[in-house]
């Protein structure tokens, strides 16, 4: 599977780099506009700008280098660009991570559990709220990500800010969440002996005997909690530079919160507005999905005109699934370069709803490998991924092909503004944005997910298979 191709530095990511003041920085920009690839080079600036430092003042201590990542997919793809740009640098100390992985290696992972355990005991707690189990799990990891757990009762008069308009949660709901569900939660926890995330997160906060960093470059961190934020400040060295690279409109986990209430205040922030990666079609096509969602101060809207590049327009498949899978296997034989061009097909669910089509690919002799989870980036010559679309966030490839868009696989309430709903337009809108040349979408006449009404009419193709 292709990585990223070698590029030169834009003019408008050459001041972003040449910005190596400590402290922390922001950069911002919507899908395509090169933020990973300006964290890379920027990473390789800074490394290059501190080890300068190092040899002239001939310290013993190396600079140590701190790359995080939200999930082990985009991992994997950052931690090979990153030995790329560093590699062979004596005097240098490099670790790519996720958090997870980072945080757990201060801490253990003794009584750690996942949400297939947590997510039952929430909604069991919560039965009796007038609220959909999902929006109350998503809610409860929003406020404890936000909060310390000595400043909890915060969210009682906090700005819900990212969370969408719908269900509503007023004061009185607030007080309940925490009282019949976070408060219980908690204890079932310590009764347990169980540890989540967000404790393993809040534990390496406070964890000392700690190596400090001097660069730190966090990718996607717009879907990092304010809890973990904390906890990337309180180990880095005392004229660290720390770079966040974040786009809010790709947020596809409750994780909203303002840098401020966080502990961090930025030195500079830096805006990227060109869009390199798609073509002016498939910018128009994410855009539709995203366009009238509340705004959130560090989004950005992907935007057509700021591309340079023209493809063909989208197509939306419209059929039986079999019928959308021999669909794309046919645009796979007849108009894509397997040799030279990677394709990705993409899920909202991925597992199990990828089983037809693994068995298609096989009788066809199609190579093809998974992306979902992996912690290193496959290394061999398969052009074709199979990935959700959660762990696409960060890629990029040629051709994304999102098959079986039903509502099944896309549910959500039904109320004006519903967080679920948003929550999907954004997630869409990423993995459409992945895309570098074509994306083809494909959903079942009699079932088609109510995120097919959002399209633009004007930017697709409509496609009876």
């Amino acid at each position: 599977m292709r990585l990223l191709s070698h590029v030169e530095a834009s003019p408008e990511q050459m001041r972003i780099l040449a910005d190596t003041r400590p402290g922390f920085h922001l950069v911002r920009g919507a899908a395509g506009s090169g933020k990973t690839t300006t964290a890379l080079l920027r990473l390789r600036q800074l490394c290059a700008t501190r080890l300068n430092r190092r040899e002239r003042l001939q310290q013993e201590e190396p600079v140590r280098v701190l790359v995080l990542t939200y999930n082990k997919t985009l991992q994997g793809y950052v931690a090979e660009l990153a030995r790329q740009q560093v590699s062979g640098s004596a005097g240098l100390v490099l670790r790519v991570a996720t958090f997870s992985k980072w945080a757990v290696d201060m801490v253990g992972n003794g009584g750690l559990v996942d949400r297939v355990r947590t997510r039952p005991v929430i909604r069991s707690l919560a039965s009796a709220l007038p609220l959909p189990d999902d929006f109350i799990v998503d809610e409860v990891e929003y406020l404890m990500g936000r909060f310390r757990p000595e400043d909890i009762e915060e969210y009682l008069t906090a700005r819900r800010e990212g969370r969408g308009q719908a269900p509503r949660v007023d004061r009185a709901l607030r007080k309940r969440l925490l009282t019949e569900v976070v408060s219980p939660y908690i204890s079932h926890k310590e009764k347990c002996g169980w540890r989540d995330w967000n404790d393993v997160a809040i534990e390496a906060g406070r964890a000392g005997g700690q190596p400090v960093w001097d660069v730190v470059i966090v990718d996607e961190a717009q879907d990092f909690s304010a809890n973990q934020v904390r906890t990337i400040s309180a180990h880095v060295s005392g004229d660290h530079t720390t770079t966040f690279v974040m786009d809010a409109t790709q947020r596809i986990y409750p994780r909203f919160f303002t840098w401020a209430e966080a502990g961090v205040q930025l030195t500079n922030a830096h805006v990227l507005r060109s869009n390199y990666r798609n073509t002016r079609q498939v910018a128009a096509f994410a855009r539709g999905l995203v366009e009238g969602l509340p705004h959130e101060d560090d989004g950005a809207l992907p935007d057509f005109l700021a591309c340079d590049r023209d493809g063909p327009v989208p197509a939306v498949a419209v059929g039986r699934f079999g019928d959308q899978v021999h669909y794309a296997i046919r645009r796979l034989r007849n108009d894509i370069d397997l040799t030279s061009e990677s394709v990705a097909f993409l899920h909202p669910k991925g597992g199990g709803w990828f089983d037809y089509l693994r068995q298609v690919l096989a009788s066809e002799g199609i190579a093809w490998c998974e992306l979902t989870r992996a912690s290193g980036w496959p290394s061999g010559p398969e052009s074709v991924a199979l990935s959700t679309v959660h762990s696409a966030k960060g890629l990029e490839f040629d051709h994304v092909f999102m098959l079986g868009l039903n509502q099944q696989v896309t549910p959500h309430g039904d109320e004006e503004g519903d967080a679920m709903l948003d929550m999907l337009r954004r997630l869409l809108a990423m993995g459409v944005g992945r895309s570098r040349k074509t994306v083809t979408l494909g959903y079942k006449a009699d079932d088609p997910s109510t995120l097919i009404d959002l399209l633009a009419d004007g930017t697709y193709e409509e496609v009876r298979v």
